[in-house]
């Protein structure tokens, strides 16, 4: 367990380390599909739940506070990194834009089902799933290349960019926070294997969706 948690944290910071030198500028992904909590949430909570209180985002990107941060997220400093657009969270249907991905991270999101958020991991992924399947179905409904040109310049991603796209997780510290709310810390420690089971399980279905994880 501390091992595998010692080579996360490694790959956090190599990965850190690298976009904030910019040796990751060559990489060319047409798109991100994120999943996870108030981590990477850029207004899947605000759209779907509740709005965000202050103090959260004073400085907020000038905008209403969508994120459960004052300021960017994590995600929002990758987007940049890459040269795309800030995410548009899924559950938003308010001027959102799908054209470079889609972000299905919801704060109070839990590997398991929890009782922060109704949108867990397998909820998300299940969203995925549905998200890829219309869009495809519907790029296949277009009957000539100048309708598909227009559709491509609006704001669904291609169908090929889906196995191009670079996927991101970050999700756990609900199950956690729940746990040690709820039990024991030996309980904790006995579900740890079923929370990374899920976790395992989403990975697994996203991959089989993407083919490029």
């Amino acid at each position: 367990m501390l091992s595998i948690l010692g080579l996360l944290v490694l790959r956090l910071a190599l990965t850190q380390r690298h976009l904030v030198s910019g040796s990751l500028s060559s990489c060319n992904f047409p798109a991100i599909y994120n999943f996870g909590d108030s981590n990477l949430d850029t207004g899947g909570r605000f759209a779907a739940l509740t709005e965000i209180p202050p103090p959260y985002g004073e400085t907020n990107l000038g905008h209403r506070p969508k994120r459960l941060s004052n300021g960017h997220v994590i995600l929002d400093f990758i987007t940049e990194k890459l040269g795309l657009p800030y995410m548009s969270a899924y559950l938003d249907s308010i001027g959102a834009n799908f054209r470079r991905g889609a972000n299905f991270a919801t704060g109070g999101s839990s590997i398991l089902p929890g009782p922060f958020s109704p949108f867990d991991l397998g909820i998300q992924i299940s969203q995925f799933k549905q998200f890829k399947s219309r869009t495809t179905e519907l790029y296949k409904t277009l009957s000539d290349t100048l309708m598909i040109k227009k559709c491509s310049s609006m704001s669904l991603p291609h169908p090929d960019d889906f196995s191009k796209a670079l996927y991101t997780f970050d999700i756990g510290q609900n199950d956690l926070t729940f746990g040690f709310q709820n039990m024991t810390v030996d309980q904790v420690v006995a579900a740890i294997p079923s929370i990374l089971n899920g976790f395992d399980a989403a990975i697994q279905l996203s991959y089989g969706q993407s083919k490029n994880i």
